[in-house]
């Protein structure tokens, strides 16, 4: 009796085990549409129906509606086409989709009318709206969800992250927004393959870690990428940003690396950073910007360009106003409208094996700076000088002393003392090196001036004096 009582117990509890693991393994799939074949009308009266896991199949047609996602959902139009599935919000104040749980899918959407009626109240398109972290209850973040295939158009704000991560964004459009892709206090998301074009911002991010920007297009924003404030350890590879006010600008965000982008054909600066720290721009193209290539200012210490190519800007790389002990390796800065390399009020900058050819004014200036390094670069064939520290307007020539072609006298300078110049190639400039060699430390440099058709000074002299003669006996005459 026992026996046969045990082998009931455990049939039982094999048949629960099953009816379990059966349950949780099918997943129904939900149709929207006005079809006779469709479930329901509505996306929002299908997921109130709808079971964790479920899909959620939308027929081509315009649903006008703001829908709430608050269970783990495939929604995704059955065309995959945005052109023909529009979801449009009833209340402009309210997120067309607004998501507060985790593995959500939303594919294949034209996005639009959440464009925030209430003053600096903004609506979004698509919301993934995490609890952040200092609210006890309902604690957590929004994770694993995917946004892809949609447009976002004519929105406050395309597709906002708000303390969610572990998310993906990709193969999105979006136009007409104010602000394209939002991310707040969100981490570890990849957005990639994304296009936004003709927003007032680009991609945005206040706050966020570890998250990765790949193959992403941005043009003809005002601002196309924007980091700022706590906005650390996050990644941009092979990203255009093009035609827009600024390319990429970054304030006060640190250890990002930017690898292989494109920042040309902007406004003003290409890459722009403002007290930001630690950062690493290996292989970037900045070229025909309004103003910088790339542009380091105000504190901008301890970063790493190397190998980025800023040519045809006003200047090619700026360092300006302690923008100290950064790295300048093998860059190439030709034919901009002033300088190549720049640096104002700055000290303890590295520069070296740079290329700066063909600039109008100089290759590489130095203005109020001190203790940088300039050794190995090439500087040839620029308006001016291949080298100029601290050429102003307001200097004190020692008279004593007298080049060659007395054109260049040694000036005593008040700043750009304690450099090291040594090793560049300085061929076919108006001047190669323009320097105060009693302050600085100038090497062996490999320096051959374009001809000057000017005379020495004695013989000028002689010629004064034969002039004189000749001038005197004609009077007599």
């Amino acid at each position: 009796m026992q026996i046969k009582s045990y082998r009931i117990f455990c049939i039982a509890m094999v048949i629960g085990f099953l009816t379990m693991v059966t349950g949780s393994a099918v997943a129904d799939t939900i149709i929207v549409g006005d079809s006779g074949i469709a479930d329901y009308t509505t996306i929002q009266a299908a997921i109130d129906a709808a079971n964790n896991g479920d899909t959620i199949l939308v027929n081509p047609g315009k649903y006008s509606e703001n829908v709430d996602v608050d269970k783990e959902l495939t929604i995704i139009a059955e065309s995959g086409n945005p052109d023909d599935t529009t979801v449009q919000a009833v209340n402009p104040d309210d997120p067309v989709f607004h998501v507060t749980v985790n593995n959500v899918t939303i594919s294949g959407f034209n996005v639009t009318g959440a464009n925030g009626t209430e003053k600096n109240s903004p609506a979004y398109g698509i919301y993934l709206e995490g609890a952040p972290q200092f609210v006890i209850a309902n604690d957590g973040e929004v994770q694993s969800c995917i946004i892809t295939n949609n447009r976002l158009f004519n929105n406050s704000i395309g597709v906002c992250l708000e303390d969610s991560s572990n998310n993906i964004l990709s193969n999105n459009t979006a136009s007409g927004n104010d602000f394209a892709i939002f991310l707040s206090s969100s981490n570890n998301s990849e957005l990639s393959n994304n296009d936004v074009v003709n927003n007032y911002g680009g991609i945005a991010m206040l706050g966020g870690s570890n998250n990765t920007f790949n193959n992403n297009n941005i043009s003809n924003n005002s601002y196309g990428i924007v980091l700022v404030i706590y906005s650390n350890n996050n990644t941009f590879i092979n990203n255009r940003a093009s035609d827009n006010e600024y390319g990429i600008y970054i304030r006060e965000a640190s250890n990002l690396t930017l690898i292989n982008n494109t920042a040309s054909f902007n406004k003003r600066d290409g890459i722009y950073l403002d007290r930001s720290y630690y950062n690493v721009l290996e292989g970037n193209t900045a070229n025909s910007n309004g103003e910088h290539g790339i542009y380091l200012n105000d504190f901008s210490w301890g970063n790493y360009l190397g190998n980025n190519t800023a040519s045809n800007n006003e200047h090619g790389i700026l360092l300006y106003y302690y923008s100290d002990h950064n790295s300048l390796i093998n860059n190439t800065v030709n034919s901009n409208e002033q300088y190549g390399i720049y640096l104002n009020e700055t000290s303890n900058n590295s520069i070296e094996g740079n290329t700066a050819n063909s600039n109008k004014v100089h290759g590489i200036y130095l203005k109020s700076s001190t203790f940088n390094i300039i050794i190995n670069n090439t500087a040839n064939l620029n308006g001016y000088h291949g080298i100029n520290l601290n050429q102003s307007n307001n200097k004190r020539v020692n008279t004593n002393v007298v080049t060659h072609d007395f054109k260049y006298c040694k000036f005593l300078e008040d700043s750009s003392n304690n450099n090291t110049v040594s090793g560049n190639y300085l061929i076919d400039n108006g001047k190669g090196l323009v320097a105060n060699v009693s302050e600085n430390n100038i090497g062996i440099n490999y320096i051959n001036d374009r001809g000057i058709a000017e005379m020495p000074f004695i013989s000028s002299v002689l010629t004064l004096i034969m002039l004189g003669i000749a001038f005197m006996i004609m009077r007599r005459e």
